[in-house]
């Protein structure tokens, strides 16, 4: 696994994604490659840092939105009961750089494609980084490099059967863990077909698992209130 802190000179290959950082005089210089993708700059690192970790799947191609939404087949929930499925999140893998308490993104790169979608109507809806997913009643086994496991306990709180088949998330509050896999859990209240809540909560799924670093912008961070990125959905949960 490819998470975890760096010394530099450094260097990492394995199943299609290779970065290093190899000194230069003063400076290092970092190259990284993920498939077709790649990457390369020049760096001064006096007294910095260097972690891998997964972080929120926002970011790429560039980050214009803070709500993921994931796609899913349809679960049918009785009233006033829930249910708990696995799903899996796109991986997008960050280099970070820390000196002091400051956190440098210094890249970020993923094997999985990203795709945006818009949730709701043009008027009152919200652009989310889109994602398929199937389901579980069981943890899979993830370790390829391309998807975590995302822990979501549904709970239809209404007097009337659901089918659910989707869920959005303000990833504003992602916590991420990882060690043998990368993990992430959320839960989501269903009042309506129509109408959900949905929260991220800080949940490793298996013991040892270390939380990863959450990189939150300038204009993100404003946004995180007391409520911890919950979301009302309010076009549809199917």
């Amino acid at each position: 696994m490819m998470f975890g802190r760096y010394d530099f000179p450094c260097r990492f290959e394995e199943d299609g994604v290779s970065f290093c950082i190899e000194q230069e005089g003063a400076l290092y210089r970092y190259r990284r490659t993920c498939g077709d993708d790649g990457k390369e700059r020049l760096l001064s690192l006096t007294d910095t840092e260097l972690f891998v970790h997964p972080v929120e799947p926002v970011h790429l191609p560039r980050e214009v939105t803070r709500f993921f939404e994931i796609k899913f087949p349809s679960i049918t929930i009785s009233p006033e009961s829930g249910a708990t499925v696995y799903l899996t999140f796109p991986l997008e893998i960050g280099v970070i750089l820390k000196r002091n308490t400051e956190y440098q993104l210094l890249d970020v790169f993923s094997k999985a494609l990203p795709k945006y979608s818009l949730y709701g109507i043009p008027e009152s809806g919200v652009i989310t980084r889109y994602w398929q997913s199937p389901v579980s009643d069981t943890m899979p086994v993830s370790g390829n490099g391309e998807t975590g496991v995302l822990r979501l306990n549904i709970r239809n709180s209404g007097k009337s059967w659901v089918d659910v088949a989707r869920a959005v998330f303000d990833i504003t509050f992602m916590p991420i863990h990882f060690g043998p896999f990368v993990s992430a859990a959320a839960e989501m209240i269903v009042f309506s077909r129509d109408i959900a809540e949905t929260r991220m909560l800080s949940t490793p799924l298996a013991g040892g698992m270390q939380e990863a670093i959450q990189i939150i912008s300038p204009s993100r961070l404003r946004l995180i209130a007391a409520e911890k990125g919950g979301f009302f959905m309010e076009h549809g949960v199917e």
